[in-house]
Formats: C-alpha cells, structure tokens, sequence
C-alpha cells in the first residue's frame, strides 16, 4: 500500500543510474519539479546529452556516486545492477524508486499533470502504469489547459485575505464561493481584472466570523450516484454532519476529512439517539456557529422527521435549507423496472407508512382496499402479513399483486413479488432484509424484467417470484 505524499523538491538531489529511453523518461518527469539532477551512466542518450545544465558523469554505477543524493532513481537495464543500487541506498538511508520493480522501490511515480502550481497524479500501486496514464489522460480532459491562472490568481490574494478573514470556517467558505462562482469562471476566461475587482469587492463585504447554518439534506435511497450536486456542494461546507444508518459510506465522503461525523441512525428496534436528542444536537451544534450537515437516506421530507428538526432551530434565527433527495419508493420502484402510476392501471401513488396497524382505523383501511391507487409502504415489511390481512378484510382484491424490494438501489437489491391471496403461501414467516419497500397495486403486473437484466452485471441480484 503506498500512501500519496507531496514532497518539497527544493533543495533536495536528485540522482538518476542509467542513460537510455527509461532514465530519460524518469529525467522528463523529475525536471519538471527540479533542477538539481546528476545522470551517471556509461552511454547517455542523445536527448539527455542536450540537456547540458544537469550533471553527468560519464561512469558505470558505483556506490559511492550515491554521496549526497537525497532521492535516488535506478534505471539501467540490468535488473541485478538495480537491485544493487536499491539495496545500496536503503543501506545510507536514501529513498530509491527501481524502475518497474515496485517490490524494492521505497516509492513510485504518479502519472502527473501540472498546471502551474496544481499538481494531479495518479498511480495505481505500482499494478499497472499503462492504466495510471490512461486515467491521467481522461482527467486532462476534463482540466482546462489555463487552469495555472487559478493558481496564480490564488497565490497573489491569499494573503489579503489570510489578513482580513481570521477566521478558519470563515476563509475557507469564502474560496470556496470564489473558486464554486462567477470569479473563477473569470479567471479561466482570461479576464483578470474583472476577477480581481469581483473578489476585492467580495472581500470587502465578508465577515470575520463563523456563521451557523443547517441543511437538512435528501441523500437518496442507496445508490451513491443518484446524490445530488446541491447535496454535494452542501456537504462539502458542513463543519458537523449528522447522518443516518442508511447513508453510503461514499456519499460521506464528500464531506471534509476534518468535518466531525455522528451516526445518528435507528432501525426499528434500536435507536442509537432519540429524535429528541438528535434535534438538541443540531441545536447545540448550530448554536456554536457550526455548519451542520443533517443528512438523510431518501428524501428529507418524507418520514423523515424533518418538522421536528426544523422546530428545534426555529427559534435560533440560523438560516437552514432543506435539499430534496431521491425517495425510496421512486429509486425502488425505478431500480426494480416497476412504473408508480400507468394510464392503464391507476392514475395517482400514496406513500404510506404502517409499522403499526393500529394506526390504521376500519375506515382508512376501506378507503385504501377500494382504491386503485399504488400504495407504496415504507418501514412496513415486518408487519405486511397483517397489512395485507387487514386489505383483503376491508374488499381489497386478494388478486391484486404486490412487490418487497429488499435494499433497493444497491449492489445487494432484490426484489420478491406474489399477491395478496399468495403471500403467506409464498413466503410464509419470511423477515425480509431492512430496508425493504413494499409496492401493492397493478403496476406491479406491468414490471419491466429486462431492465433489470440490462442493468444488473454484479449489482442487481436474481428476481424471486411467487406463485402470485
């Protein structure tokens, strides 16, 4: 495992063994971060000849050419000789990269690119160069060739506002609007003077103090693509994030290393907080001028608890922002080929939640067993026996079909189906895997199977169907 580390190139020396094609490729990439090279080889090529303002020494490899190097690089075309030069170096404490021997390098090269001080490299633990350069290449396509204005723009003003914005929450949320707005698209327009005047006038108008704000943030039902990029940008500003169970451990990683994450998620049976705790710690946190992240599987505002969150700050006077997010009923039903509503089969879709029949009262009950809405129940699965009686109870058609959509959108999904006469038959005393979402109505019988088919490759698993 290599650990990516940027190194101070100045005032160390660099010495490359070797002269052929695979010295001068490690020469191009070394001269770009520093001058202080020595070449010791026999024969030099004739393109590292011309570069007549480095040091070359016309000798075969001797150990005590490695003197004062700091970083050695051997590059002969003799794997013994390498291996020599490797074990030599290690011996004075010298970092040394073989070439295409990973195993006896203390470090290796990144395919980089360089666009003024910004530096992107990648490497791929020493496996495969051709695909490091692969990736290097796809990356350069999306970096603008005059990205180095960005840096240069940054290194003239950082200490103007270093000096005015004390403030660490407060300087970083600033460049962080620079570099997110109309003043970078300035500057990689080429119209520095009028980027300049943009941020000295932003500037002016900014505050040196830490600033509270919650966003109360949709994270979506699995999937860590189908986050939003308001969700993103959002989360990449949270000093705190409050997130729950059900929140991808990628999507958490677009909030800041340093930014302080709390698992704050339930299941049905444990609560790691109360919900009464989990608004006084978006209170406290909010009170000492953090910028709270409250991110939530689904939507934010769909059994989400969201009023009772926005009810613990309202009377602080911190702005908040709710962030819509994908629902769980939308991702399962989308990932699962099944259409909400069909001209065919019914015109609206409710979203219900009953963990608890008594929620439920006989009238409700009827009111649902007559309609042809789709019901789509969330947090629901463990009582669906019961649910399903209480439907066939009131009138509702023991052959209407139903879905259980078992961690939907993720590479764990699967999706069951039967009816309401079938499903005891059909799965008995099954406990189906949180989070499952439970979809009745006709638009089941419409499911598309070929999407899932068309998209599954390792994510999506087998179908498993009843007699229904």
């Amino acid at each position: 495992m290599y650990f990516p580390l940027f190194l101070d190139s100045s005032g160390r020396k660099f010495l490359i063994i070797g002269g052929g094609k695979i010295a001068q490729a490690k020469l191009e990439t070394i001269s770009e971060f520093s001058k202080n090279i020595t070449i010791v080889a026999e024969e030099i090529s004739p393109q590292i000849a011309q570069k007549n303002f480095r040091i070359v020494i016309r000798d075969s490899y001797n150990k005590k050419y490695l003197g004062d190097a700091d970083i050695v690089i051997a590059a002969t075309n003799n794997k013994d000789i390498n291996r020599q030069i490797a074990k030599d170096a290690k011996a004075q404490n010298k970092l040394v990269n073989v070439v295409d021997d990973a195993k006896n390098s203390d470090f290796i090269f990144g395919a980089n690119i360089k666009r003024g001080e910004i530096i992107l490299s990648v490497a791929t633990s020493g496996i495969s160069p051709v695909l490091a350069r692969l990736l290097k290449q796809k990356l350069q396509n999306f970096l603008p060739q005059n990205f180095a204005l960005l840096s240069e723009f940054l290194e003239r003003n950082k200490n103007s506002v270093k000096e005015k914005l004390k403030n660490i929450q407060a300087r970083r949320l600033f460049w962080q609007e620079v570099l997110e707005g109309v003043i970078a698209n300035e500057i990689l327009a080429g119209n520095i003077n009028k980027a300049q005047f943009l941020l000295t006038t932003k500037l002016e108008n900014s505050t040196n103090k830490k600033e509270s704000a919650v966003y109360f943030i949709g994270a979506g039902p699995g999937d860590p693509e189908l986050i939003t990029v308001k969700a993103i940008n959002f989360l990449s500003k949270a000093d705190i994030v409050l997130y729950d169970r059900l929140v991808a451990p990628a999507i958490l990683a677009y909030a800041r290393k340093d930014a302080l994450k709390i698992n704050v998620g339930k299941t049905r049976n444990f609560h790691r907080n109360s919900q009464e705790e989990i608004n006084q710690l978006i209170r406290k946190f909010a009170l000492e001028g953090n910028i709270v992240a409250r991110l939530k599987g689904g939507d934010a505002g769909i059994f989400a608890r969201l009023s009772e969150e926005i009810d613990a700050i309202s009377n602080l006077k911190i702005p908040y922002q709710i962030v819509p997010g994908i629902t769980a009923a939308s991702g399962a039903a989308a990932y699962a080929g099944i259409p909400l509503t069909s001209r065919n089969a019914n015109k609206s879709v409710r979203f219900l939640t009953i963990y608890d029949s008594d929620l439920v009262d006989l009238n409700y009950w009827r009111e649902l067993a007559k309609s042809n809405d789709t019901l789509a129940l969330y947090m629901s699965s463990h009582n669906l026996a019961t649910i399903i009686n209480h439907l066939i109870l009131a009138g509702k058609k023991s052959s209407t079909p139903l879905a259980i959509i078992e961690q939907a959108t993720t590479p764990f999904q699967k999706t069951f189906t039967s009816n309401l006469k079938n499903f005891r038959k059909d799965f008995g005393e099954k406990k189906f895997i949180s989070p499952a979402l439970v979809i009745i109505g006709d638009v089941v019988n419409q499911r598309y199977e070929w999407r899932e088919e068309n998209l599954s490759g390792n994510y999506f698993q087998k179908l498993e169907v009843g007699n229904g």
